[in-house]
């Protein structure tokens, strides 16, 4: 039995724990920052002063990087003359090109959403895996790195001041594969990383497909974890998968389309809802495989499985197997090249048109889902020679792996 004495001992306890968790907290909660950058003074990051510059030698673009700690931050963007792109992280459009005349400046605004690779680890979670498992050229990358990196791009890179404040907002987080990962190099995008050029208000994006993932491994390397971990209610999770889950030739991962697949998207969607978030299921993009004019469907049966799955469970859904179908047929088999990497070699991945494209397709359609979205969706299929960013606007970063899934679809029977 406890006696009062011993009561109030542990409520004073619990008080003064209480009390040292919240100034700990307050001490360590990230101030508003506000940099001015000079373009004849360029030092590289420094740890000790948490800021600095970190673009590469071969590259096209001009990269700052702020210490931050995960979550959600404001960012106003003081842009100056001439015409300047600006992206976050790796490669996340977030505004432009942004066009200023001679002797003005422009402010631009957007939401940045910053993350580490370090989970937090349940009393009684068996694996006792303390990070999610990064592979490849993710551990040199800015998605994972403890900083906020905002980078400028075009001929003039007129990046002139930063503001930096912290600020909880709605979150729209993605999980995916290489269509829907941020891509930052060569000339291989996705629609995920142009995405947060479309949505508006006070509504991050936050891009947590990689590579190469399936349902499966999206599981069992901890992503799904780490995407749950920093779902909160009202949250949107948009869902696309596929791509991977369908090849034979990788049998640890391969679902098939007539029952596995659809049940593992169920156990998603009510993950997902268990937290009190919306989430949306969306079909694979489309591979470029032309039959008379037509497109190929690669994904036959996995779309179908996804249509099901939302149809059953009532959730949202954005048929881009579909809206892509429409897109490539309506360029055409020689045209739609241009909306695809490797100089259109590659059937699977885009390069910043298509990926452009994509995104205003599915933003599109998200913005008729009643979700409380903020829009922007102009006219999605601009003349490819005469898409908005140009090749002078479009950053190199740095040279990363291929993307982990082949050109070649699966054998369809």
């Amino acid at each position: 039995m406890i006696k009062n004495n011993q009561t109030f001992g542990i409520s004073l306890a619990a008080c003064v724990f209480t009390l040292a968790a919240s100034t700990a907290l307050a001490q360590a909660a990230p101030m508003t920052q506000s940099f001015t950058l000079s373009p004849n003074e360029r030092p590289a990051y420094d740890a000790a002063k948490g800021q600095g510059y970190v673009s590469i030698e071969t590259g096209n673009e001009v990269a700052f990087a702020v210490a931050a700690t995960p979550g959600d931050y404001r960012v106003t963007a003081t842009v100056g003359a001439g015409r300047t792109t600006v992206w976050a992280e790796d490669r996340r459009l977030v505004a432009g090109p942004i066009v200023v005349p001679a002797g003005q400046t422009r402010e631009v605004s957007f939401i940045v959403n910053v993350r580490n690779a370090i989970m937090a680890n349940a009393e009684q979670d068996a694996t006792r895996a303390p990070r999610v498992g990064l592979r490849g050229d993710e551990p040199g990358g800015r998605n994972w790195d403890d900083m906020l990196t905002i980078s400028a791009s075009g001929p003039d890179k007129a990046l002139l001041a930063l503001k930096v404040e912290p600020e909880q907002v709605r979150r729209l987080l993605l999980a995916g594969d290489s269509t829907v990962s941020d891509q930052a190099g060569s000339d291989f995008a996705s629609w995920g990383q142009m995405l947060p050029r479309f949505v508006g208000g006070d509504v991050v994006v936050a891009n947590h497909a990689r590579g190469g993932e399936t349902l499966k491994s999206f599981v069992t390397s901890l992503r799904w974890d780490k995407l749950l971990s920093e779902t909160r209610a009202g949250d949107i999770v948009i869902i696309q998968f596929g791509h991977n889950d369908e090849k034979k030739q990788w049998p640890r991962t391969y679902l098939g389309p007539d029952g596995a697949y659809g049940a593992y998207l169920a156990a998603f969607v009510a993950e997902v809802r268990q937290r009190g978030a919306n989430p949306v299921l969306v079909t694979p993009v489309a591979r470029r495989f032309f039959e008379n004019g037509k497109i190929r469907n690669t994904h036959e049966g996995y779309d179908a499985a996804v249509r099901d799955t939302g149809q059953t469970l009532g959730v949202p859904l954005i048929d881009l197997t579909a809206l892509s179908t429409q897109f490539y047929e309506k360029l055409g088999p020689e045209r739609s090249a241009l909306a695809f990497g490797n100089r259109g070699q590659d059937k699977t991945h885009h390069n910043a048109y298509g990926a452009w494209a994509m995104a205003c397709l599915a933003a599109g359609k998200l913005k008729t889902l009643d979700l409380g979205l903020a829009i922007d969706a102009p006219d999605c299929a601009p003349h490819p020679e005469g898409f908005e960013i140009s090749a002078t606007d479009w950053p190199l970063m740095r040279t990363p792996e291929q993307p982990k899934q082949a050109a070649e679809p699966v054998s369809i029977k």
